[in-house]
């Protein structure tokens, strides 16, 4: 084939590749273009931000406000539904999802750890205590509703989640001695080429954020012939939500648990191996805060955030939000 003819088709397909590559991770908003349900009565992006109920948010077993505190546990990490205006209700609170992936985190972190587990709050029967929030935003005001913080940068989805709990504080008990993950049924707007965020927080923060959802169905399983596999609305890939009773530690529970840590201080910046652009470790991929989260170690060798030797370095095993298993039965 003729040189002449090859470079300008593989010029042609090169300008292919990059355009794909713009609309598909870099700038989608082409994806929204599509014509939109009418929004429920209870959006309205341009007034100021409140808590609502839909009348078949009512449902039983349902909690809209944090429930009372076992008076021995003072730090507790609370969990939360939160929901924009118009996004369907999965019952992921009352179908006990939430709690049986929480449930897989602590079975798995007491088994990596030296018999420690999360400090969730519970209910006196000992189900996790869940609080149900719908928010009168819609997930175009979270994509694209411009917010600035003191420094006058503009802040991102899981910032402005962040924000609504720290404005509603008045709804939890002892919201000072707490922190908080979220169950966003929204999706990050920013991703990488080959894979979503699936989970956001600040190092030391207040609120970890788990997205629990995508702008389109995707087929979640490991079977290789995709109509196999549940289509449903998902950020990860490989599974969703644990079910009642399901104790797996997949791909959602590893992204949980990535960020709770991240909001307890793991790693600190005293660790051996990290990762100096970002608060992640880089001696193992198979680490819980690796980069992309992994699933087999709670801090690899033990030189970085776990059960260390590090003269003056911030230890996770004392963190205020763990406690011995012991204490819990």
């Amino acid at each position: 084939m003729h040189r002449y003819f090859v470079i300008p088709m593989v010029g042609f397909f090169l300008v292919v590749l990059v355009f794909v590559i713009y609309l598909q991770f870099i700038n989608e908003d082409w994806k929204y273009l599509v014509p939109k349900p009418e929004l429920p009565d209870s959006c309205n992006d341009n007034e100021v931000l409140q808590l609502v109920t839909h009348e078949d948010d009512k449902i039983d077993g349902r909690s809209f406000r944090d429930k009372k505190d076992l008076a021995e546990f003072k730090n507790q990490i609370h969990a939360i539904l939160l929901l924009p205006c118009e996004r369907e209700d999965r019952k992921f609170d009352v179908n006990l999802n939430i709690q049986s992936s929480l449930f897989a985190i602590n079975s798995w972190f007491q088994n990596k750890s030296l018999n420690q587990q999360i400090n969730f709050d519970t209910t006196i029967d000992g189900n996790i205590d869940v609080t149900f929030l719908r928010v009168n935003k819609s997930m175009n005001w979270f994509m694209s509703s411009k917010i600035f913080n003191q420094n006058k940068n503009e802040i991102g989805i899981s910032e402005k989640v962040e924000k609504i709990i720290i404005d509603n504080k008045n709804i939890f008990k002892n919201y000072d001695d707490k922190k908080f993950v979220v169950f966003f049924e929204g999706w990050e707007k920013r991703k990488y080429l080959n894979y979503d965020i699936c989970g956001k927080s600040r190092h030391n923060g207040k609120v970890a954020v788990y997205f629990t959802s995508s702008p389109f169905k995707k087929y979640i399983g490991n079977d290789i012939i995709l109509k196999n596999n549940k289509r449903i609305f998902s950020c990860t890939k490989n599974d969703h939500l644990n079910d009642i009773n399901d104790l797996e530690f997949g791909d959602a529970e590893v992204t949980i648990l990535h960020e709770i840590l991240h909001t307890l201080g793991a790693p600190s910046r005293c660790g051996k191996n990290l990762d100096n652009s970002s608060h992640h470790v880089q001696d193992s991929k198979d680490d819980i805060l690796y980069r992309i989260s992994g699933n087999n170690y709670l801090d690899f060798n033990n030189d970085d955030y776990y059960n260390h030797n590090i003269d003056n370095c911030f230890d996770l095993k004392d963190s205020i939000y763990l406690r011995d298993y012991k204490e819990l039965s």
